[in-house]
């Protein structure tokens, strides 16, 4: 047998390449998105998926400015498009990864209704009638999704020290969701699909991420090649039960 044959899996599920607008800002967490980033573009379409000629999705990192230092000044990163950009060709997306930070940074965007969290309320309300999109948030990124006012009746998770600040945000913005608080076994929650049709996952703190995107992973391509990529990047993958 060829090491070929070796390593094919069972075929992909994906019938495309799916295209994630990452979302980073200022002092935002590092692993909050380069985890999802990491996961997300080591999962491919093809029969052997070490062969990488097929990607299941795609990344492209938006931000408000050209650039932005995130983890607290430990990283300069140059984004591949502004919000502006993203925001005009919202339609090219078929998801948005949210991730998160320090609380009072967050709050902060919110109460200011920042780009970010005007990128993230266009995502969630524009959608309505096309084919299903998917918002996924990371840590206290659910704070920006919560605060768009469009999630109501779902269920959703956050940074374990974040909770009241969740339902804090869903309060202030007319919205009541099942905040679900995580545990070893459950790192992730997928709340369902919003009124406009677009599914809403949200994970708990950091490394969380990790886990929620296998799980879209698996949503995706097929739970086969979810684990074929957790057992690549070394990573035990939680998924939830």
């Amino acid at each position: 047998m060829s090491h070929s044959a070796k390593n094919q899996i069972a075929p992909s599920t994906a019938d495309k390449t799916y295209q994630v607008a990452v979302l980073i800002f200022h002092d935002g967490d590092i692993l909050d998105f380069a985890g999802p980033i990491e996961i997300l573009t080591h999962i491919y379409n093809d029969p052997d998926p070490s062969a990488r000629s097929n990607p299941a999705f795609r990344t492209t990192t938006v931000a408000d400015t050209p650039t932005v230092t995130v983890g607290n000044g430990a990283l300069t990163l140059t984004a591949d498009i502004t919000i502006q950009e993203a925001l005009n060709r919202l339609a090219d997306f078929d998801i948005l990864l949210v991730p998160g930070g320090p609380p009072d940074l967050m709050m902060s965007l919110i109460e200011r209704d920042s780009p970010e969290v005007q990128l993230t309320r266009r995502f969630l309300t524009q959608h309505a009638g096309e084919a299903e999109k998917t918002i996924l948030s990371v840590c206290t990124g659910a704070l920006l999704v919560g605060a768009t006012g469009a999630v109501g009746g779902l269920a959703m998770t956050t940074h374990h020290m974040a909770y009241h600040l969740l339902r804090q945000v869903c309060v202030n913005a007319k919205v009541e969701v099942d905040v679900v608080e995580t545990t070893e076994t459950k790192r992730y929650v997928d709340g369902g699909v919003s009124g406009s049709g677009v599914r809403v996952i949200t994970a708990g703190g950091v490394s969380c991420g990790l886990d929620a995107c296998l799980y879209l992973g698996a949503k995706v391509a097929g739970e086969e090649r979810a684990r074929w990529t957790a057992r690549l990047v070394e990573h035990e993958w939680k998924k939830a039960s």
